[in-house]
């Protein structure tokens, strides 16, 4: 990694910060990007290839007329990749929560014991809540694409 001097780095978040906010832009790093020496840094980041990210470069580099108007393509393109980032973050936060709780328990005054039998009644209610899930997951979906078939006819 070079060390760039603190004046090269203050101008480049000037220029960023002159640059309008979306939530794609706000997601990339600073140095999310390789700097082309004879291009500013401005045209590097509004430059599709120059970007990481395809979902960036997809949002941005459309067939549109208006660059900065997403298509249907992109905006389902964006949807899948936030829905993979929040299932990721909402894991990785249950894990560290389960290891939060875990480390609790076992270091507190007195340790919390667990018994097999606690076990088996939790795993129980566990299962009921499961099923119920899994059915309002279930209409849920029902929900989605009728009002994905709805959409359609009133597009159509």
């Amino acid at each position: 990694m070079t060390t760039q001097s603190p004046n090269s780095i203050f101008e480049v978040l000037t220029d960023l910060q002159s640059q309008p906010l979306s939530i794609i832009r706000l997601s990339e790093s600073i140095s999310s990007t390789t700097p082309n020496p004879t291009q500013t840094q401005t045209q590097n980041n509004n430059n599709p290839q120059a970007r990481t990210s395809d979902i960036s470069a997809s949002a941005i580099n459309n067939e549109t007329s208006d660059p900065q108007q997403p298509t249907p393509t992109s905006l389902a393109a964006d949807l899948s990749h936030y829905r993979d980032l929040f299932s990721k973050l909402r894991f990785s936060y249950l894990e560290q929560v389960t290891k939060e709780k875990f480390l609790r328990a076992i270091v507190g005054d007195p340790p919390l014991i667990v018994e097999s039998s606690e076990n088996v009644e939790l795993e129980k209610q566990l299962g009921e809540i499961k099923a119920v899930l899994k059915m309002q997951k279930e209409d849920v979906a029902r929900l989605v694409a009728e009002l994905e078939r709805r959409g359609r006819e009133l597009a159509g």
